[in-house]
Parts: C-alpha cells; structure tokens; sequence
C-alpha cells in the first residue's frame, strides 16, 4: 500500500494522483485494465518485429487481459507512411506504433502526434534500454546488438576478429559481407559508429578488402551462412536462429563494444482505444513479451528475463547505444561518405 504524507492512499485516490500529475502519467493499473476490457480491443501497427511473432504477442496480451490486438504488420518506412497518411486525414487507426526507425518517434513527437504516457514497466527495465527520450514520449520495446558473425567452418575462432578495426585486415580481403547504411537502420547505425570511433580512414581501409555490400544486414548473414563470404557485421538475433537450424555461424562480441541497437514504440495521440493502449504499452515492456523477444533471439530487457544459451546479456558485454541524434543525424552522413568511398 502506497503512503503519502504519513497517510494510506487508498488505489482510487491513486489513480486520480497520478491521471492529475504533469508529464507522463501512471495510471492505477487495475482501473487500466478494466477500462482497456471496456474498449475491447487496440491496433497495433508494427515493423519492429516479424509478422509471426507480433501475431504471437498479441494472442498474449488477449490471454492476459481480454482485448483484442489487431496486428497491423510492414516494413518500418511503410509502416510510418501509413501512419502519417492517417494522420494527415485524421483518421484514428492506430493505437501503438512500433518501428525500428527512431527518427519516425522524432518526426511523430515533434507533430505532437504522441501521447504523453510513461509505463510503468519502463523502470523495470535494465538502465542500458531506460530514457530513450528524455520526454518518455517513445520507450525501448524491442533491441539488438550489432556484432561480429563468422563462418566457423572456415575461420577458426582465435583467427576471427577480435575487434571492428580488424575489419581492414587485408587477410578478410574478398571475405566481408556488410549491408549499405543507407538502405537498413542496423547498417546505418554500425556505419555511424565506425565513423565516430575511427573516421573516414576506416572505410576507405575496408573498400579495398572488397567486401560485399548488399542492402541489408540479414543478406550478409546468409551470404555467411552459405560460406560465400566469411565475415560480418550484423545483428544478433538472425545469426543465432540461424546457428540454432545448424548453420556454421558463430559469434565475436567486439572488444570495442557491441552496437546495442534500441527501437521504440508510442501510443499515439489520437489513438482509438487509448486505455488499451497504455495497457499495451505496460505489456510491451513486461515479461511476457520479454519471453517472447528472447525466444526470437532479441536483446533481453528485463532482469528477470534470461537470454538464451548463446547469447550473453547486455550486463556482461561492453556495449555503444547510439544517441538518437547519432542516429538521426550521423546515418545519412556517413550513408554519403559511404557512396563517395564505395562508389553505391
């Protein structure tokens, strides 16, 4: 029970505290619940996470509480014009928006298109996922490190790299696989952070190893994968479910820090169902859908959710989390520095 002043707040007087406070405000979750039940639904347009595992944290989310989740699944830019269409006609479509594109959250909150609601789940979460907007306008819902993938039938493990910089060894000539910074965010972002720990010499070094550049991070893992190429750069969680299906990945946590890659999701304003919404959002950073997210080999958030063997947490490795300006700003930079040096 809650004390205030030396005096018991009974869960009604709770909840018209913190539904009467400023900023972000915590509603009693018992009354979000029965109010999310009353609305009995929420539409939650996603890219951040496949079709079939958004499919399956929906039916969680109904087993727990009741309302329906209306799975609205595209890839992120797709996603966001949709959005932003309906927000041009005032249409009142979506709920919870998730994207793996933070500067969608930065667009979306300087439209004010974005409730100003804080879970409460969010201090749950370990420090390295807390505070993504010093506003509490979008939260960490799904993350990924960017690390080093080698093909273990062909590179030992004490010869695969043991560092980003080894990259330019002119041994991985002809043998790289990496994705184009301008066409995939974890791209982008592994891209932005090279040119903040090394600068421009690191990518003119790394062109003349050759590497094959595709548009996605995903491509060079199977590329990897088939022994085509022997390294890469690339998220976590395809290599590892691909390593589980008995393919010859294995992975190097970069002595200079992994990429830890966060991407967010917020209700919206307007949303149709905004009870369930906010309940929603309170699942989106819970344990259920943590489970969820670390089953498909993502990043787990919580304390009280355990990566599976393989993977380590994010307490036990060194990791860089990219600001959202070096995102916003530093991956079309150095997308541009990308085309002068490689030529694409």
């Amino acid at each position: 029970m809650t004390k205030f002043s030396g005096r018991h707040i009974w869960p009604a007087a709770l909840a018209v505290l913190c539904l009467g406070s400023s900023g972000a405000a915590l509603a009693d979750m018992k009354a979000l619940e029965d109010a999310a039940r009353k609305e009995g639904q929420v539409t939650w347009y996603v890219a951040s996470i496949d079709a079939r595992n958004a499919e399956a944290a929906g039916r969680a989310f109904t087993a727990k509480y009741g309302p329906k989740v209306n799975v609205v699944r595209a890839p992120s830019q797709v996603m966001f014009q949709r959005l932003s269409q309906d927000l041009t006609q005032n249409a009142r479509n979506a709920d919870v928006f998730s994207s793996v594109d933070v500067g969608n959250f930065v667009t979306l909150k300087g439209q004010g298109a974005l409730m100003a609601y804080k879970p409460e789940n969010a201090a749950r979460l370990l420090p390295a996922f807390q505070n993504l907007d010093k506003d509490g306008m979008f939260q960490s819902t799904i993350a990924s490190v960017i690390i080093i993938a080698y093909n273990k039938d062909k590179v030992k493990a004490s010869e695969a790299p043991q560092n980003w910089s080894n990259l330019t060894d002119a041994k991985w000539s002809g043998k790289i696989a990496i994705g184009h910074p301008a066409f995939s965010v974890f791209a982008g972002n592994w891209a932005a952070q090279m040119n903040k720990l090394y600068g421009k010499p690191f990518f003119y070094q790394l062109e003349k190893n050759k590497p094959q550049v595709g548009r996605s991070l995903f491509d060079a893992v199977n590329l990897v994968s088939s022994g085509e190429r022997l390294i890469t750069a690339a998220p976590i969680a395809p290599i590892l479910e691909n390593a589980d299906k008995g393919k010859p990945l294995a992975v190097q946590y970069p002595a200079g820090g992994s990429i830890l890659v966060a991407t967010p999701s917020a209700v919206l304003k307007n949303a149709p169902h905004p009870n369930a919404a906010k309940l929603f959002m309170e699942f989106l950073l819970g344990p259920e859908f943590g489970a969820i997210l670390v089953k498909a080999r993502y990043e787990a958030m919580r304390a009280d959710v355990k990566p599976l063997p393989g993977a380590k947490s994010v307490t036990e490795i060194k990791t860089i989390r990219p600001t959202i300006e070096e995102t916003t700003k530093g991956i079309p930079k150095v997308a541009e520095l990308w085309r002068d040096v490689f030529g694409q």
